[in-house]
């Protein structure tokens, strides 16, 4: 029987306990699948000691043995380095006594990824699933949005390996090596990276040209994880009452964790502009805030986002906190129009649930809107207030005009010809391949 070994960083989390993320969602997503096909599935994660419950393989990392796992959502930089690097090591000790035959590796992270290179060395097949291609995440996050240079990721990722040839990375930090060495030994050594958008595939080819990447990555949507429901809609007035925002105002909804690349403050900037060109207006609309904090800089984010919020004269801001099943089912459908404004998704996990809510989409032109987002059910507007602010009166108008019946039946149609069980497949067919010594199938 061929093994399946899936390294998550992540993997003792649940989305229904912390805002972890599209990671932890998709690998939560595929795990039922793989424990249904023919492979025998280990899932290691990072762990306080040593222990093994089910398919689960628990290995010991010296941080978790001070905190609980979702404390490394909440990590500075140079922790979380450490803690990385500490479950590399983990897995390379476990690896070493493991035979490589009829196996495949499967990665559901990078940076906290298992160590690549070693793997290959030692004659694994691997798969690994792009969440975020961290090169062009770190430039857009830290480098262009600050400063406004337009200082893209394989900008980045050419002066690192000038940077290399030079002999001047020795003395970087550990958070460096993570975002470009990982990455890079990833597009080197990994049989079949899992882009979930033709964006995203692209990204990783440009940032590490001469690896060979771009013929190995394999292109699979993710598609829709969950159980949506669009007949929640019905419920509108008692859910928006739950939560104390008003039923008869229009609904604009942003669901993520609360961190700075999500950019709520945007959607915020959005009302404010709204408020000085039409107050009338403004007092007609409200935006639910739904998510927790996480990750470097969550709990600041947070509160400058409600301290933004609570400028607003006119238009209302609720930040019901994080929301977990079917209260975010609810959320979906109850919303007259989703937003998401981020500096980066690699899919827009989210987004893809809200069309199949049937809640129409307004998005910042990045890689997750391109993939889901068509003028059908939604608008992709530039990331400027003014920008957002006009698209969220374009939806407003088309809710007035009975338009957005037609866009909410076009955004739950979509989501209704993806569910997450296509991308499954394909990941299995392809891991099985790698399996039997076959080659991934040739994507680009």
């Amino acid at each position: 029987m061929p093994r399946i070994f899936v390294c998550s960083a992540t993997g003792s989390l649940t989305t229904d306990a912390a805002p972890v993320g599209g990671g932890v969602a998709v690998l939560e997503a595929l795990m039922p699948h793989l424990e249904r096909s023919e492979f025998e599935v280990t899932l290691l994660t990072p762990g306080a000691e040593d222990r093994r419950d089910g398919i689960r393989q628990q290995l010991p990392v010296t941080t978790l043995a001070r905190v609980e796992p979702d404390r490394i959502l909440r990590l500075n930089a140079r922790r979380y380095a450490d803690f990385a690097i500490e479950w590399e090591a983990a897995l390379a000790r476990y690896f070493a006594d493991i035979d490589p035959a009829d196996t495949v590796v499967l990665a559901n992270d990078t940076a906290e990824g298992p160590p690549f290179a070693q793997l290959r060395a030692n004659g694994f097949a691997q798969l690994a699933l792009l969440h975020v291609i961290v090169s062009e995440f770190f430039s857009r996050r830290y480098v262009s949005q600050p400063t406004g240079l337009p200082i893209s990721g394989p900008h980045l990722s050419a002066l690192w390996r000038l940077a290399e040839r030079r002999g001047l990375t020795r003395h970087a930090p550990d958070i460096a090596r993570l975002v470009w060495a990982k990455e890079r030994d990833l597009a080197r050594h990994v049989d079949a990276p899992i882009a979930p958008s033709a964006p995203v595939a692209r990204s990783l080819a440009d940032c590490y040209p001469g690896t060979g990447v771009a013929r190995r990555t394999q292109i699979v949507p993710w598609g829709v994880t969950g159980e949506p429901d669009p007949d929640l809609r019905e419920r509108r007035r008692e859910t928006l009452r739950e939560i104390n925002a008003d039923p008869n105002r229009f609904t604009l909804l942003t669901l993520s964790r609360l961190s700075p690349e999500k950019r709520v403050e945007l959607v915020i900037d959005a009302l404010r502009l709204i408020e000085r060109q039409s107050p009338a207006t403004a007092e007609r609309i409200q935006l639910i805030v739904a998510g927790g904090a996480a990750y470097m800089g969550g709990a600041a984010y947070e509160r400058k986002l409600r301290q933004a919020a609570s400028r607003l004269r006119r238009a209302e801001v609720h930040f019901p906190g994080y929301v977990t099943s079917e209260q975010k089912w609810r959320l979906f459908a109850a919303s007259d129009t989703f937003l998401s404004p981020s500096y980066y998704e690699a899919y827009g996990l989210t987004i893809a649930q809200a069309l199949a809510s049937g809640a129409p989409v307004i998005a910042a032109p990045h890689a997750g809107a391109y993939a889901t987002v068509d003028d059908r059910h939604g608008w992709i507007a530039e990331p400027t207030p003014r920008a957002f602010a006009a698209a969220i009166r374009r939806a407003l108008h088309a809710d007035e005009n009975r338009e957005i019946l037609r866009r909410r039946e076009a955004a739950s149609t979509w989501g209704r010809e993806r569910p997450f069980e296509v991308a499954a497949h394909r990941i299995i067919n392809i891991a099985h391949r790698l399996a039997h010594g076959e080659p991934a199938e040739e994507a680009l």
